[in-house]
């Protein structure tokens, strides 16, 4: 359970996390993992394999992330991107993602899951 569950006042101090504008309206957090519509993409990746596609959003596993270069399965050119699985505790950086770049939370890892927005 998130603080944020816990105490729902607090979402109003914060910018959110999944910006209506860019994620699918049924995008939210449950227990720390993402969901979209009633699907874990944690789960889905898991059923459905890397590199795949659930409403719109691209989901991959990262496989290795050197000296700020993140290598993941699939191409996709990232607007937005998140860790599925967990909420990370580390602050945001730039990642060098193929030809672009995309800012994810500073510890992601390899075998982290990813949900990626595509830019349109």
């Amino acid at each position: 359970m998130t603080l944020f569950e816990l105490l729902p006042s607090l979402k109003s101090a914060c910018r959110p996390r999944f910006d209506p504008a860019i994620w699918p309206s049924s995008t939210h957090y449950h227990l720390g993992r993402i969901v979209i519509g009633d699907v874990f993409v944690e789960d889905y990746a898991d059923c459905h394999g890397t590199p795949s596609m659930l409403d719109g959003v691209f989901v991959t596993r990262v496989r290795s992330v050197i000296v700020g270069i993140v290598r993941i399965d699939g191409e996709c050119i990232p607007e937005v991107g998140e860790i599925a699985g967990r909420h990370s505790v580390g602050p945001r950086q730039f990642f060098a993602l193929g030809d672009t770049k995309i800012e994810l939370p500073s510890d992601v890892r390899a075998g982290d899951v990813l949900a990626i927005v595509p830019k349109s």
